[in-house]
């Protein structure tokens, strides 16, 4: 089982922890709820050192990762969210592409996805002049997220990153409340986050950030995107660029499905791979679903069969009884 380089400090802290793709990570500290607002209302530190840091070079690295990548890649200094497909147009990974120069760039991994994503790139980039580093064995991240963290960008917009010393700091997050993402050496991490904790930054665990999410309408890997789930099929549908070719590209109109947002009008949390229902119909099935600590009802993601409008009435099968529900703008949280 791996160890952040600040699982010490989690302990001392009082962290429930929890394993996640093989890596003892923190679940929460004083509860769920009381983190997910304090990161909408003021600000929230997390340890994410899970994910993977990868460096890729060479001459062909831009042409590299705009076949991998189903978005455009953005310009130097911007960050650029995307989806990577398998030939069949499924999903390999969602992850961020950090450009530096046209033959210098970084990619955040999810940590369930570190080794299918290398295994991806070393066997996409055979016909490619580029060099595949990861770093994530040497290296720490953390997210600083929430209203008062957006200090600490500076000057950056959202989405551009920068070099400061021995660190990378990103205006990029997986909370929607703004903030920023610092990767560096793990004694730079530490010391950061000491630095942080000790002005009475609150420490959010994962368990927070998946509320977040949510809350947002972000997508998780292995519910709203799969290898069996098109991009164009999510709500991360807007990372699509169809008028450049990728790895992927023939096949992802996928199964014709769509994604939507859901609250719960009746008691019950909806959770995934329940059913969803239309006139007793079975259309599809809930993707992500849990209470949202800031609208105070459950919410869901939910994959259909078949078109929906907004304020539509479904029902979802919870513990054999159909539950009602109606569809809902994404995302459901503005902050």
């Amino acid at each position: 089982m791996m160890k952040s380089p600040l699982h010490t400090r989690h302990l001392n802290l009082g962290a429930k922890m929890v394993d996640f793709a093989g890596w003892q990570m923190p679940l929460s500290y004083t509860g769920v709820v009381d983190e997910h607002l304090a990161v909408r209302e003021a600000a929230g530190l997390f340890d994410v050192s899970h994910m993977g840091r990868v460096v890729i070079e060479g001459k062909d690295a831009l042409p590299f990762l705009d076949y991998l990548s189903t978005n455009k890649i953005r310009g130097n200094g911007i960050a650029t969210y995307t989806c990577w497909c398998n030939e069949a147009g499924g999903v390999v990974d969602d992850l961020i592409v950090y450009r530096e120069s046209p033959t210098n760039f970084f990619v955040i991994l999810n940590a369930s996805r570190k080794e299918a994503d290398l295994q991806h790139m070393r066997a996409q980039a055979q016909r490619f002049d580029v060099k595949i580093t990861p770093v994530f064995q040497d290296e720490g991240i953390l997210a600083y997220q929430g209203p008062s963290a957006r200090s600490y960008a500076g000057a950056l917009k959202p989405m551009r990153f920068e070099n400061r010393g021995n660190l990378i700091v990103a205006a990029t997050g997986y909370t929607g409340s703004g903030g920023v993402e610092i990767f560096g050496p793990k004694e730079a991490i530490v010391k950061i986050w000491d630095e942080l904790i000790e002005q009475g930054v609150k420490p959010v665990g994962l368990g927070a950030r998946d509320t977040l999410r949510l809350g947002k309408g972000y997508a998780l890997y292995g519910h709203e995107l799969s290898e069996t789930i098109s991009p164009l099929e999510s709500v991360s549908a807007w990372t699509v660029s169809l008028e450049k070719e990728f790895l992927g590209k023939a096949g992802i109109k996928g199964k014709g499905r769509r994604a939507y947002g859901l609250k719960m009008e009746e008691g019950g949390i909806p959770r995934e791979g329940y059913v969803v229902l239309k006139n007793n119909r079975e259309i599809g099935f809930v993707t992500s679903g849990g209470f949202s600590p800031s609208l105070k009802i459950p919410i869901a993601l939910i994959l259909s069969n078949e078109p929906l409008d907004q304020g539509e009435s479904i029902e979802i099968i919870i513990r054999d009884k159909p539950r009602k529900g109606v569809i809902a703008p994404l995302p459901f949280e503005e902050t």
